[in-house]
């Protein structure tokens, strides 16, 4: 140790060392013990340390495995994923281009091509490899229970924990539904048949109220939906202050458990009837309406990628010097379409819960009037979504100005006495809840390529008792039967 005492005494008596004594008297005092060979050798001087290494001679490397052509296959795919979920992440799908995708690679144009049959196989792969990924981390992040909402959000809980890993996640799969139908489609398959098997293993074990097969296919999607539409409020407004492994306070898992269980509580006391009949829009009075409305036609035929400026117009009936007289571009009606289509849907909704006083049955009313308007404007669900990729700060907006919509109803709610077992900083979580359930129930039972614009009756029922009473077992639930029946008498034909 009494190398370690001379170090210690140069120090602590010499405190201006560096100014009296050179970098080579430095070096010269070092010493330290070394295993070489066997022996124990003391070097005074780092000169004659690396003599030593040199006696002892050189070190064998061995040379690097030589790659299969499998594992560069592998890895240029990987590659090319990996480059496009981080544009993805950045910029949105839009800009996911093959020059792009293959920049960020590092790789050639043409490599994309040796993987996938083309950029719109490449887009739906992201969504694929991310999927698998998410799923993995949900099986090994939650605990299994015999109880369903234990489970359940133990489940949310990891989710919230993959979002905050993933940040991208909620945007390539909100993104996803436009860009990707296809890859989209097929992951809300495999969520939903992951939540209909956990729903009927609660139903089996007493805990959930009995329904039917179909009846349980719209509580998955809810349920997936409303996974969906918490992430995207969350990261455009948050809920709180979170965890450092989480995007969701745990308060939220709470209030969303407790909504799933036992609903508002209250029972829906009348049947909605609209207050105008059905079909009746006010018609487009200027020209820039009939624009926006030729805009929305247009983009539920081909998407946003097929609503080109003379597609529009040819739509309206106009000419293309009358468009730019309107607008500057085609972005600026891209970012101007969906608040236009929102307030006439709003305005559409309000004629079927005008004159409900309790939020249950305006929640209820508002449900039913949003897919009757959806029945003469089935363009809104996919400019919506589209919104999401090609008009992002829109879709922003449009997403916070119905969230806080719902809140301001919620809060009268609140002050009326009703919801009492919801406190005021939950009220967000709840609006999420019911803005997702009409989305994701409307993209998957009315997608754009379907000529059917009706939903099933049995879908009016599910979401009635569910917001009554939740998923639980009462004894205060409706019976299923009697509800059925009397959905048929609400006019929407």
């Amino acid at each position: 140790m009494c190398w370690i005492y001379r170090l210690w005494s140069h120090f602590w008596r010499n405190p201006g060392w560096r100014a009296k004594n050179s970098l080579r008297d430095w070096r010269s005092f070092l010493i330290c013990r070394i295993r070489l060979r066997g022996k124990c050798a003391r070097i005074c001087s780092v000169n004659e340390r690396q003599n030593l290494r040199r006696l002892a001679g050189p070190v064998m490397k061995t040379a690097p495995k030589k790659k299969s052509r499998a594992d560069l296959r592998r890895e240029r795919r990987e590659a090319l994923i990996s480059a496009g979920l981080h544009i993805v992440s950045r910029s949105g799908y839009a800009n996911a281009s093959v020059s792009r995708v293959t920049d960020e690679a590092g790789l050639s144009q043409g490599t994309l091509y040796s993987y996938f049959d083309n950029h719109q196989a490449f887009l739906d792969e992201l969504l694929e490899v991310e999927g698998y990924r998410f799923f993995r981390f949900l099986d090994r992040h939650t605990v299994r229970s015999d109880s369903f909402f234990e489970t359940e959000r133990s489940s949310f809980m990891a989710y919230s924990r993959y979002v905050k890993r993933h940040r991208y996640f909620p945007r390539v799969l909100t993104d996803a539904e436009s860009a990707a139908p296809t890859s989209y489609a097929n992951h809300m398959d495999r969520v939903e048949a992951r939540y209909l098997k956990a729903l009927m293993r609660g139903e089996a074990a007493g805990e959930l109220r009995p329904q039917s097969e179909a009846a349980l296919r719209v509580i998955a999607e809810v349920l997936a939906g409303s996974y969906g539409h918490m992430s995207i409020g969350a990261q455009v407004r948050p809920y709180g202050k979170v965890g450092r492994d989480a995007v969701f306070p745990d308060w939220v898992a709470d209030t969303y458990i407790r909504f799933i269980r036992s609903g508002l509580g209250e029972t829906v006391s009348a049947l909605p009837v609209p207050t105008v009949a059905r079909g009746v829009d006010s018609p487009a009075h200027t020209t820039r309406e009939v624009l926006l409305e030729a805009a929305a036609r247009v983009v539920w035929r081909t998407g946003f990628d097929g609503a080109t400026i003379k597609a529009i117009v040819d739509e309206a009936g106009l000419a293309v010097g009358t468009f730019y007289s309107h607008f500057e571009s085609q972005q600026e009606i891209f970012d101007e379409l969906l608040a236009y289509i929102r307030v006439k849907m709003l305005a559409h909704v309000r004629s079927f819960i005008d004159g409900k006083a309790r939020f249950v049955d305006r929640e209820y009313a508002g449900f039913v009037g949003f897919f009757d308007y959806l029945r003469d404007h089935p363009w809104y669900i996919r400019i919506e979504s589209a919104a999401a990729v090609y008009a992002t700060d829109t879709y922003r907006k449009h997403f916070l100005d119905l969230t806080d919509s719902y809140v301001r109803t919620l809060n009268r709610a609140k002050q009326n006495g009703e919801l009492g077992q919801f406190e005021e900083h939950e009220l967000p979580v709840l609006a999420h809840m019911f803005m997702a359930t009409r989305h994701y129930i409307a993209a998957r039972y009315l997608p754009p390529t379907s000529e059917n614009r009706t939903l099933p009756g049995h879908v009016f029922d599910t979401y009635r008792q569910f917001i009554e009473s939740g998923l639980a077992v009462s004894r205060t639930a409706s019976d299923p039967v009697e509800a059925v029946s009397s959905f048929r008498s609400v006019p929407l034909s």
